[in-house]
């Protein structure tokens, strides 16, 4: 009977075959324990606040690798401010297995970059808010002129600036600004009512006011609906006779 078994060629092959899938098996299990690290991990070390060179060198201590991505933040520049998977501390335990990867993000090693925004014969509030918006620190310098509190320079390190100049978000601009010593001329209040914001701009081309647009319009959807938006209010109101110093800012109100 053994013998039969052992001449029979499609009894000789179902053998081979079946040895050759337990061999394949045991060998991916034993794979599969060995690329795992089955049973090793490590407790997830804490690279939070430290610099590149810090953290690299603890995870070289800890057979890890990193992952390195950066953002621009006002934390301490060149640190961790955020790491996955999460340090392992006693209210949470997080572990690891060596030479997996860590995923770190730092602060950039440089401050962000931004546009000075136009502010030349704008008035000391105005520019103030233009300045906060975008990060940058205004140190008034006073200088004679007719027009109390407008800007007549911006300065970056004692030398002139135009809109548009990069510097680093932070950085501290010096605005010159007039005293606002003898009379500044008196002007006609302007009737805008009606008007586009473009068609504002051009009857007072030739005008120093400063036109602050506020949008009352919910259905302005796009830069066109804003554009096409007329002027509803405006402050000073126009009235036949009323003047006002040159440069000052006239509010105006629009809606679709």
């Amino acid at each position: 009977m053994w013998k039969k078994i052992k001449s029979s060629p499609f009894i000789r092959h179902a053998a081979l075959s079946l040895l050759a899938v337990v061999l394949l098996i045991l060998g991916t299990l034993m794979w599969l324990k060995s690329y795992t690290l089955h049973g090793e991990k490590i407790e997830t070390p804490n690279f939070m606040g430290m610099s590149l060179e810090e953290a690299t060198n603890l995870a070289k201590e800890n057979n890890l690798r990193l992952a390195i991505d950066s953002v621009y933040s006002s934390k301490p520049l060149n640190t961790v401010i955020l790491q996955n998977p999460v340090p392992y501390s006693d209210s949470t335990e997080s572990w690891v297995k060596n030479q997996r990867i860590i995923y770190l993000t730092l602060v950039r090693s440089t401050k962000q970059k931004i546009k000075l925004p136009a502010i030349i014969d704008n008035s000391k509030s105005l520019a103030a808010t233009k300045l906060t918006i975008v990060g940058l620190n205004p140190n008034w310098e006073y200088q004679s002129s007719p027009y109390k509190d407008v800007v007549l320079d911006v300065k970056y390190k004692g030398s002139s600036v135009e809109k548009g100049f990069l510097l680093e978000k932070e950085s501290t601009v010096t605005v010159v600004v007039g005293k606002g010593q003898g009379e500044a001329a008196q002007i006609q209040v302007p009737n805008l009512i009606g008007k586009t914001i473009s068609e504002a701009n051009i009857e007072l081309s030739n005008k120093n006011f400063q036109l602050v647009p506020v949008f009352n319009c919910s259905d302005c959807k796009t830069a066109a609906d804003s554009a096409n938006a007329v002027i509803e209010q405006q402050s000073p109101e126009f009235v036949d006779g009323l003047t006002v110093a040159e440069g000052s800012e006239i509010i105006i109100f629009l809606s679709k």
